[in-house]
């Protein structure tokens, strides 16, 4: 398969689906879950062939606009994030619960192909185009199946997607005034000579940061991860933060790798609050999906900060750290899912015991709680132990700070674990049934992932390596 099939093949499969409207939800579901996985046994099969795969055409050759791909060691590592993610989000689907499946399943599909064309661009249209377009499906699924307030909860996570990158394409557009080029590679080696060169930095850098999302552009999060049907909240959480942080390394350090350790600074300032107030507000949380949604936050923003302290081992850190935050994050959204099924409410307080009722559940929660607090043998521990090493080579006192949110998610976690599974049992009630065979198969591959990083994180390492570049920035 071509690169260019590779890319086209989820818009065909998300068309496919548009158009079926008479095929039963379990049906459209399957066909779904099968057309997902294509991708990934494309990147699995592959194997080193698919590194390094290219696709350039000219698209609008009069303004020098190139419908270019490109697989390198970065994008690869990223889109295995969105290949492995997306089967995942339609099977912990509750299709019972999904009208129009077939636009569900299409949306979550059209997602996919955009994050393939947005991983790799190398074209600055493509990529910005990409980069607005996989705002779209989310919207809709936010919108037309998420939570009874839905719609104020998509408004506001569209508001701040488009006000983050309303310049992004005035910057685009004064790049290629000043360079005559879209292509990233070449506007690499003359951006920074440009004039306003530090204001569009900071544009593309604000765009990216929104996404993520940092501190203080946090504020569509807790609602749209809340509101957001399972699957949808999978995306946002797993993938779509993934997006920002892709672009800063795609895009801000290749164009702009001078201004970019001139602004750290303050943009590590920035990440540092919101990991704290992102474990605090977890701390405070009486509802468990805004505790994870929380948690989420504050280890995006500890990515961040493993990105703005320029070192090679913190930035290898924090690649890893985003890959095993996807996986993760993933797994606590599904237990909080599927416990909030059995409960009917997300609150604590009302139910307590339940590991005497739902083992099965309990544990498995209690396994991904392990996972998020950094266990050594699962996989954040590698990944949270590079980032803090490269913080410390560069300041003792900075990693000592990172350092202290660790521990708060660690209080956070287990109080979750202790006030809904290990208090004294509640008396029993008839829905509080354990998870079934169903619900332990889609969670399996997330756990064979989160015990082969955190024991041989070797072979993502070493793709990993190559992609970072602050060595030759500094």
């Amino acid at each position: 398969m071509t690169l260019f099939q590779f890319f086209l093949f989820p818009f065909i499969a998300s068309a496919l689906l548009f158009f079926s409207l008479h095929l039963k939800k379990r049906v459209l579901k399957a066909i779904a879950f099968l057309f997902s996985l294509v991708p990934l046994a494309v990147q699995v099969t592959s194997g080193t062939a698919f590194l390094g795969m290219e696709y350039d055409v000219p698209w609008l050759a009069t303004l020098s606009i190139h419908f270019h791909l490109v697989v390198d060691n970065l994008s690869l590592v990223f889109l295995y994030i969105v290949n492995a993610i997306v089967p995942i989000s339609i099977l912990a689907s509750q299709s019972q619960r999904i009208y129009r499946a077939n636009f569900f399943y299409g949306f979550i599909l059209l997602l996919q192909g955009l994050c393939l064309g947005f991983f790799t661009s190398r074209d600055l249209v493509c990529f910005t185009f990409f980069f607005e377009a996989m705002l779209l499906p989310l919207y809709f699924l936010i919108n037309s199946w998420g939570g009874p307030e839905r719609q104020k909860a998509s408004f506001t996570f569209i508001l701040y997607m488009i006000a983050g990158s309303v310049l992004m394409v005035a910057a685009v557009l004064s790049l290629y005034v000043s360079g005559n080029t879209f292509d990233i590679d070449t506007l690499a080696t003359v951006a920074e000579k440009l004039p306003y060169a530090p204001l569009l930095c900071a544009i593309f850098l604000l765009a990216f940061l929104v996404k993520t999302p940092i501190f203080p552009f946090h504020a569509w999060l807790p609602d749209a991860y809340c509101q957001a049907p399972l699957s949808g909240t999978i995306l946002l959480s797993a993938v779509l933060s993934k997006a920002g942080i892709y672009g800063i390394l795609r895009v801000t350090y290749a164009l702009y790798p001078t201004l970019m350790v001139q602004m750290g600074g303050l943009i590590f300032a920035f990440a540092v609050a919101g990991m704290l107030y992102g474990a605090f507000a977890a701390w405070g949380q009486t509802d468990f999906k805004k505790l994870i949604a929380y948690s989420s936050l504050s280890h995006v923003n500890f990515v961040l900060a493993g990105l703005f302290v320029f070192n090679p081992m913190a930035e290898s850190g924090a690649i890893l750290q985003a890959v095993n935050h996807s996986i993760t994050i993933t797994g606590l959204f599904l237990v909080a899912a599927w416990l909030e099924d059995r409960l009917d409410t997300t609150q604590f307080g009302r139910s307590y015991g339940l590991a005497s009722y739902m083992p099965n559940l309990a544990w498995l929660s209690l396994f991904f709680v392990l996972s998020a607090v950094a266990l050594p043998g699962l996989n954040n521990f590698v990944s949270e132990v590079m980032l803090l090493y490269g913080v410390f080579i560069e300041n003792p006192y900075f990693a000592a700070i990172l350092g202290t949110t660790v521990v708060l998610s660690i209080l956070y976690m287990l109080r979750f674990m202790h006030q809904i599974y290990f208090e004294t049992p509640s008396p029993f009630q008839a829905n509080w049934q354990d998870i079934t065979r169903k619900e332990k198969l889609i969670a399996l591959p997330l756990v064979a992932l989160i015990i082969w990083l955190g024991i041989y994180p070797g072979p993502l390492l070493h793709q990993i390596a190559p992609a970072t570049r602050l060595e030759t920035s500094k």
